[in-house]
């Protein structure tokens, strides 16, 4: 697929610029930066927050008549938390625990890093103690920044390289949304889904009962494309997506690999880590949702 100047344009921005997409502070700069990107082409686009707390807020992208809608098409834009292993597509457990262990496993590697520091520098540190000398407030400036790094692994690091989870998908959806203006089709960017489906349960509250939801999963990554649910009723050559029948309400579209021992989905961490996106697969999600 040929690349426009303005796929390019959101390739480079949303790959490093807005890569980072996790705290409020974060997520508000890729919220103004997607908001004026989809507004070059569309002037329906609604900012709905849910879940509000004192410091927080939840926010999902409506992109169309969501009331008139026949068909949904949308994807989480949150940045998942670091992990360890590969990424098990529906398996919230087995993220939840890898999840966790990386969390575990950098705490610990932090407290013997603080732990050696302290212990070379009661080493090398002079006997007197002088609180206004330039040794003394680079020591107190290296602590006051480990203490900050701390804090934010005891928390979970965000995962660096997002461009195939869930940029690529993002950057699918921006090319349909530029290309195709169908009242009945719409588009809804979720918040929070890398921690549960408070995002695409929100979304489903605002949809007919009849509508079809497609749910984008890491799309551009270099591995074969499936669809778990209903197909589209396109003219699309079938062979090209691995299609699973399900009845389930929301269907699935995403590209993984196959488990042989338990037929799970997954993505390795090389796939996970891929510095270029997965050109066909995005062209062939944009013909076969439009």
């Amino acid at each position: 697929m040929e690349q426009t100047e303005a796929f390019k344009d959101w390739l480079f921005r949303y790959q490093y610029i807005y890569r980072l997409r996790r705290t409020e502070k974060s997520k508000k700069r890729f919220l103004t930066a997607l908001v004026t990107d989809i507004a070059k082409s569309r002037e329906d686009i609604r900012v709905v927050e849910y879940n509000q707390q004192k410091k927080y807020a939840a926010r999902n992208v409506y992109v169309g008549n969501l009331k008139k809608a026949n068909r949904v098409i949308c994807t989480s834009y949150d940045t998942p938390p670091e992990s360890i292993g590969s990424y098990h597509l529906f398996d919230r457990k087995d993220q939840a625990k890898k999840t966790t262990t990386f969390i575990l496993l950098s705490t610990l590697a932090a407290i013997a890093i603080g732990a050696l520091g302290t212990l070379i520098y009661m080493r090398i540190s002079p006997d007197s103690f002088q609180f206004n000398s330039l040794s003394t407030l680079l020591i107190v400036a290296i602590y006051a920044g480990y203490f900050a790094l701390f804090g934010k692994i005891t928390k979970g690091l965000s995962t660096r390289k997002t461009l195939v989870r869930n940029t690529s998908s993002i950057l699918a959806m921006l090319k349909m949304i530029a290309e195709n203006d169908q009242e009945t089709v719409a588009y809804a960017f979720l918040d929070e889904g890398s921690y549960g489906n408070a995002g695409l349960e929100e979304l489903q509250s605002q949809v007919k009962d009849s509508c079809k939801i497609y749910y984008l999963d890491s799309v551009g990554a270099s591995a074969p494309l499936h669809l778990v649910g209903k197909f589209p009723n396109t003219k699309i050559d079938h062979e090209k997506v691995t299609y699973h029948a399900s009845n389930q309400k929301v269907s699935y579209l995403f590209s993984a690999r196959i488990d042989q021992e338990d037929q799970s989905f997954y993505l390795a961490k090389a796939d996970l880590k891929e510095k270029k996106i997965n050109m066909e697969n995005i062209s062939l999600v944009a013909d076969l949702l439009q």
